[in-house]
């Protein structure tokens, strides 16, 4: 049985708030092969690490009267309308005032015991921290259409940082991802010498029918180097009762996607869902093949693919 590498999850995000620079020391204190962090741009043309640009979910801002009237709706990609405070609307010195929270309390509430004591970190601290030396960092790059759709190239952005970063000396690894194909190329483009480039794909990104797969992996084969699949992409059924998951058979999405020379992903392994035990839920992750997962608790999953080595 091939056996993953464990990606902490935006750290380790079931411990402390995510993507914070105390979430990835701790992923990588467990044991964690990488770590995976989101990038959005501010309104100074600086990369932050929060999983979206709204920042309510996972930081204070909401508790600066002074922020108040920054708190706005727009729409993203066309369709879709989000509300609250938006990255892109702040300074970084602005951003800089904030500190992170836990994203859901009730889940994790360990975790939002260090609610306000974590600062919002940028890809230059993440570069810059020793613990991240010699290690593995997943560089994810939200919503690159729609940020190029309003003046923020944030690829471009991306170069900068690294440009400015000696982390090439010290023995870092990059892999570059985006859900977004054309932002994915542009990655490709631009980094492909120095690092892997993932497509992200949940199931608004597949083919409408089976028989279009086949095609479309060949297509994302020529051009980036891996795909990473929404876990529920790949087993004939995923149902969950409230009490936790429970899973179909494996489909053949990963052997396909290897046959065509593709590193394979995929997200997200997290213990709370675990229905039977947490041994039988990340059985599952692992008897798929892929060549890594993503876990929110990188020390459980850990422990797991150790125990099968």
């Amino acid at each position: 049985m091939k056996l993953p590498l464990v990606f902490g999850h935006r750290g380790a995000s079931a411990y402390r708030p995510e993507n914070t620079l105390e979430a990835f020391e701790l992923a990588f204190d467990m044991g964690s092969d990488a770590i995976e962090c989101d990038l959005v741009p501010t309104g100074d043309g600086r990369l932050i690490i929060r999983h979206e640009n709204e920042l309510s979910g996972t930081t204070n801002v909401a508790n600066y009267p002074e922020f108040a009237n920054r708190r706005r709706t727009q729409l993203f990609y066309g369709h879709w309308e989000v509300s609250g405070w938006f990255s892109e609307d702040f300074t970084l010195a602005e951003i800089e005032t904030l500190r992170a929270t836990e994203r859901i309390p009730a889940v994790r509430p360990g975790s939002a015991n260090f609610d306000g004591l974590f600062a919002v970190p940028t890809i230059d601290d993440l570069l810059a921290t020793p613990f991240a030396d010699g290690k593995t960092l997943i560089l994810e790059v939200k919503h690159g259409g729609h940020f190029k759709s309003i003046g923020y190239d944030t690829v471009d952005l991306l170069a900068q940082a690294l440009q400015a970063s000696n982390w090439s000396e010290r023995g870092i690894t990059l892999v570059f991802e985006s859900f977004h194909w054309e932002t994915a190329l542009d990655l490709k483009a631009r980094f492909g010498h120095l690092g892997k480039v993932v497509f992200l794909v949940e199931s608004w990104g597949m083919p409408s029918t089976p028989e279009g797969v086949p095609a479309w992996l060949d297509g994302v084969a020529a051009k980036v180097d891996g795909i990473s699949f929404d876990v529920n992409l790949l087993f004939t059924k995923i149902a969950n009762d409230g009490f936790g998951v429970q899973f179909g058979e494996p489909n053949d999405l990963v052997a396909q996607a290897h046959e065509r020379g593709l590193l394979v992903y995929t997200w997200t392994a997290r213990a709370e869902d675990a229905k039977f035990s947490i041994e039988e839920y990340y059985h599952h992750f692992v008897e798929l093949g892929a060549d890594g997962v993503f876990a929110d608790h990188p020390d459980l999953f850990r422990q797991f693919i150790d125990g099968l080595a």
